[in-house]
Order: C-alpha cells, then sequence, then structure tokens
C-alpha cells in the first residue's frame, strides 16, 4: 500500500471551545479521540504508514499571533525574539504568526497552562478521521494556503492567521499549512519500523510541521515532517521568516 487515503467527503463537525463555556477553550476546536491514518510511505521521512490512536484533545484553531505572543513579553514572560526590531514585530502584522523558536513557542504555552501538540496530535487536526493529504480535501488548491506557487508571484512571506478559512482542516483548524511551518512537542525521529535513517534522528532537534510559503505544495501535506533546532537562531526571521506555533489541552488537563 503506497498510502493510507482518505475520502474528501469524509468529514467531522467543528466543536469550538466558546460553545462549552470554559474561558480556557476560547479560540480552540475539538479533535476526539480515535484512530486516523498516519504518514506517507511514497516519503522516506513519513513511512511506515499505519493507523495512529490518538485521546481527544482541543486545539488552538488558529496560530498564536504577533499581538498574543507580545502580550506574554510585556508581561515578563520572555525576552523578544531576536529578530523583533526594538522589541516588538512589525507595524501592521499584529495578526500575523508569532514566528519564533521552539523553546519560545514552549514557555508561552506553559505560561497559559497549555501544551504543543505531539507530532501525531497535529497531524490529526489536520488531516482529519479519513487521513486526507491536505486538510481541505486530496487535491492541492493554491488559494487555501500560501506556498511557493503564491508567493513566487505575489512576494507574499506572511498574512493574517484568518485570512484563508477555506483551507481549515476538518475539525476547523486554519492555515495549518503554508504560511509558515509549525513546532511540536516532540523529539524529530524515526516512526516505528521505519526503513530510513536522516541525519536528525536522534540528536535533540525538534518536529516542524506545515511546510511554509517559502516551499512548494508537496510541503503542504499533512504528513509532510521536516526539524529544526529547539533554541534556533532567529535573527534571520526579519526577511524569511520562521517557524510559528498552535497549542492544545488535553480533556485531562480540563
Amino acid at each position: 500500500m503506497a498510502r493510507l487515503r482518505g475520502c474528501t467527503a469524509l468529514t467531522a463537525a467543528i466543536i469550538t471551545g466558546e460553545s462549552t463555556g470554559d474561558a480556557r477553550l476560547a479560540g480552540m476546536v475539538y479533535v476526539p479521540a480515535g484512530e486516523f491514518p498516519m504518514g506517507d510511505d511514497r516519503y522516506a521521512r513519513e513511512r511506515p504508514a499505519r493507523m495512529a490512536q490518538v485521546d481527544g484533545f482541543w486545539i488552538d484553531r488558529y496560530l498564536v499571533t504577533n499581538a498574543e505572543f507580545k502580550a506574554f513579553v510585556d508581561a515578563g514572560g520572555i525576552e523578544p525574539p531576536l529578530h523583533w526590531a526594538g522589541g516588538t514585530y512589525r507595524d501592521g502584522q499584529h495578526d500575523h504568526p508569532a514566528e519564533i523558536n521552539w523553546v519560545h513557542a514552549r514557555a508561552y504555552a506553559d505560561a497559559h497552562g497549555k501544551r504543543l501538540p505531539t507530532e501525531m496530535q497535529w497531524e490529526k487536526a489536520a488531516r482529519g478521521p479519513a487521513g486526507l493529504e491536505y486538510p481541505w480535501g486530496n487535491e492541492f488548491d493554491a488559494v487555501r494556503c500560501l506556498t511557493w506557487e503564491t508567493s513566487a508571484v505575489t512576494g507574499a512571506h506572511s498574512e493574517p492567521v484568518t485570512a484563508r478559512p477555506q483551507g481549515a482542516s476538518p475539525y476547523g483548524c486554519e492555515q495549518m499549512v503554508g504560511l509558515c511551518e509549525e513546532w511540536c512537542e516532540d523529539d524529530y525521529d524515526a516512526y516505528p519500523g521505519a526503513d530510513y535513517s536522516s541525519v536528525g534522528y536522534g540528536v535533540g532537534m525538534k518536529v516542524l510541521r506545515g511546510g511554509s510559503w517559502i516551499f512548494p505544495m508537496t510541503h503542504a501535506r499533512g504528513s509532510y515532517r521536516c526539524f529544526e533546532s529547539p533554541d534556533l537562531d532567529t535573527t534571520g526571521y526579519g526577511q524569511l521568516g520562521g517557524p510559528g506555533f498552535r497549542c492544545v489541552l488535553l480533556d485531562s488537563d480540563l
């Protein structure tokens, strides 16, 4: 079997945190417990494809924004990212994703009583119960995400986290592919039973998911994996951008 491929017609009901009345869940959507197809046998880093089981969890509908991260910095939570000139983000980018290293992302999650998603949680939130190729279905659509197919023409390197609702996943998560890569909690390593060895395995790198504006459509697949150092120097992010993040809460956290 080349991969475990789902049907575009199979979607999930979107359950928002606001519907629960619990303020801790504001801006989050629910991913129920259950199996989903994870991985893709066509790509060395992503095999073997398999059915994976996750417990239910809540995940941010949108990437954490510059304004949200700035509020954390201003409250004394952590020092500003190195690429924030004068200690702040660029004018007009308050609702763009906060592009930071893993250490900063984890500190924000911890301070808010949340977590970074595991790789398995992230992939289920992106692909849904059917294991879709892309969050919206099995066919690429450049209108639904900001990847190289668009940025090479328009020059766009960033945009508001709410800019592409048509690219939402079956659970309602937006901008999960394209725009910027996303940090996961996990160390980067081989999947169980893998026949491929990467120089990044087992050396303390952290998993990145989702591709970005600088990568083509092949990186915007829900199963795509990459990696980077958790304490990555973000000085160059001012020009090229870097990874963003979103947070999760487990049922057991509530």
